[in-house]
């Protein structure tokens, strides 16, 4: 399909990350291309050049993508790219732009508003406007962005309270959660040496699949591992992801006599089959420095997609995610022993274990949808597009 012909509405969406690019907000980015050309826009990417993997990413997709150099640039850095982000957008006239932050992508899209009348949506996650101090330049910048745009996309019910105690109009910040992969809903999935109900050669298997810092609470889990193992010997932990934490994390294991329980895997290319083969999926995420939260915690849904339980904390976007007592069990995340308990209700209560993950997966089917998305994305994009229908 030529995305600049064959819908009537056109959409232009600047990302600041994306494929091959392995990162939340660059996978959120492509699904979200693919879903609004589904629901009838014609859509137009501007995004990073990385290399040579780009054409393999970019060949097929029902979506135009244009790879320009400094699309990695943040703030006002990006103002010798804004002026080319203009002239291509003059030169598509699209009816609406989303940008997918607002520290890279929002500048060029207030640019494109103020020059060409374009309205513009932009995402709001958590750590690019959180770490920022609310007297601070850089949140000036961010709401000098914000305030301008004609609407504001909170990924989650926390992101949209931070921004209104910040001081933006209730009005303009709406909730859109991003959605759960279709490859993951549908079941689809590749081998992994488990067999069935969440077993690894006898044993039952816990996972935690994120990037490998502080704030994912792995070290809560791997503190609370002892404790599980006393009532449920027959247990393992399985880390799926990699980052600066991962020395720290493998010491703490070592220390605390549990690592032969533990498996690092490391970053892999689909984590489909850990999900579909875990008993309980656990991640008591926590708050570290200023704004550092889960912004959203898609994870969880995608464990919750496969029918898991979920343990988890009500920090970030969390709280939006699980709900506590029906499709997971919320703890305190600094708390190992709280950890601990509600790991093993779950492990001894495999009934109750098994509610919670089907209720999990009908709320994802109902709410957490990339459709779902698409069609809040839409509504708050009508109003603006009847008015300029009208002129």
């Amino acid at each position: 399909m030529n995305p600049t012909t064959s819908a009537s509405k056109r959409l232009l969406l600047l990302a600041g990350e994306f494929p091959p690019f392995a990162g939340g907000i660059a996978t959120a980015a492509a699904h979200l291309a693919k879903v609004l050309v589904r629901h009838g826009w014609a859509v137009t990417v501007i995004a990073p050049r990385y290399g040579q993997d780009d054409r393999t990413v970019d060949a097929g997709q029902p979506y135009r993508t244009v790879r320009l150099p400094l699309m990695r640039l943040r703030f006002l850095r990006m103002v010798p790219m804004t002026p080319v982000i203009v002239t291509l957008a003059a030169r598509w006239r699209p009816d609406w732009v989303i940008a997918m932050r607002v520290t890279r992508e929002g500048f060029p899209a207030v640019a494109i508003k103020q020059v060409l009348g374009v309205p513009f949506i932009v995402f709001a996650h958590a750590l690019e406007f959180l770490r920022f101090e609310p007297r601070s330049v850089a949140w000036r910048v961010c709401r000098w962005v914000y305030e301008r745009a004609d609407g504001v996309a909170a990924i989650s019910s926390a992101s949209r309270a931070e921004l209104l105690q910040r001081g933006l109009a209730p009005e303009k910040v709406h909730i859109v959660h991003l959605g759960v992969s279709e490859t993951v809903l549908n079941g689809q999935t590749t081998d992994l040496p488990l067999s069935g109900n969440g077993k690894h050669n006898g044993h039952r298997v816990l996972l935690t699949v994120g990037r490998l810092v502080p704030r994912k609470g792995v070290d809560k889990v791997i503190e609370a591992l002892p404790l599980v193992l006393r009532e449920h010997p027959d247990v393992c932990y399985w880390v799926v992801g990699d980052g600066p934490d991962r020395q720290r994390l493998e010491e703490l294991a070592q220390r605390l006599g549990v690592a032969d329980r533990v498996a690092f895997t490391g970053r892999v290319p689909d984590v489909r089959p850990f999900l579909h083969a875990c008993e309980v999926f656990v991640m008591p995420t926590r708050e570290e420095r200023r704004g550092d939260v889960e912004g959203f915690g898609l994870v969880y849904l995608e464990a919750a997609a496969c029918g898991k339980p979920v343990v988890a904390s009500a920090v970030g976007g969390a709280v939006d995610a699980v709900v506590p007592d029906e499709t997971g069990l919320v703890v305190n995340p600094h708390d190992p022993r709280a950890i601990a308990s509600a790991l093993c209700r779950l492990l001894r209560d495999p009934e109750f274990a098994k509610r919670l993950g089907e209720a999990g997966r009908q709320r994802v089917l109902c709410e957490f949808t990339w459709d779902r998305t698409a069609e809040r994305l839409t509504a708050i994009m009508q109003p603006a597009t009847r008015g300029r229908a009208k002129r």
